[in-house]
């Protein structure tokens, strides 16, 4: 019984270490988020934060987020664990042309756009994974 038991822990030790070890090398995804914030959000506008919060369950990943139209665009915040919108209202004309200007945007390894249909057209934006929301 006693042999057992000291391969049963030897077992264990060796593959809880390679789970640690496994863990500890894998490597972070850095995805850059933009939020679509022109007029034809508003309609959808009550829906972006429920889809920040299903893009940021992502495990092993860390999130900057930009949001813009026509007049602005800004980075609402650099590198994290989550996406935190605040304080953004939907205004303006809607336009993408300054939405890879963000060195986040260059750094990351995926990039997402928000939008909603009728806003910009989007097929300049080859590499990006395009969220539609629906109103």
């Amino acid at each position: 019984m006693k042999p057992l038991a000291i391969w049963l822990v030897a077992v264990v030790v060796v593959f809880g270490a390679f789970a640690v070890v496994a863990t500890l090398v894998q490597e972070t995804s850095r995805v850059f988020v933009f939020v679509d914030s022109s007029n034809p959000m508003q309609a959808v506008w009550r829906d972006v934060p429920r889809e920040l919060d299903r893009l940021d369950n992502a495990e092993r990943s860390e999130f900057a987020l930009a949001h813009g139209q026509s007049r602005s665009v800004d980075l609402v915040h650099s590198w994290q664990s989550t996406l935190q919108l605040t304080g953004v209202e939907p205004f303006a004309p809607c336009s993408f042309d300054e939405i890879g200007d963000f060195p986040e945007a260059a750094d990351a390894d995926e990039a997402i756009l928000v939008t909603t249909v009728g806003s910009c057209d989007t097929s300049a934006l080859v590499d990006w994974t395009i969220v539609v929301l629906e109103p």
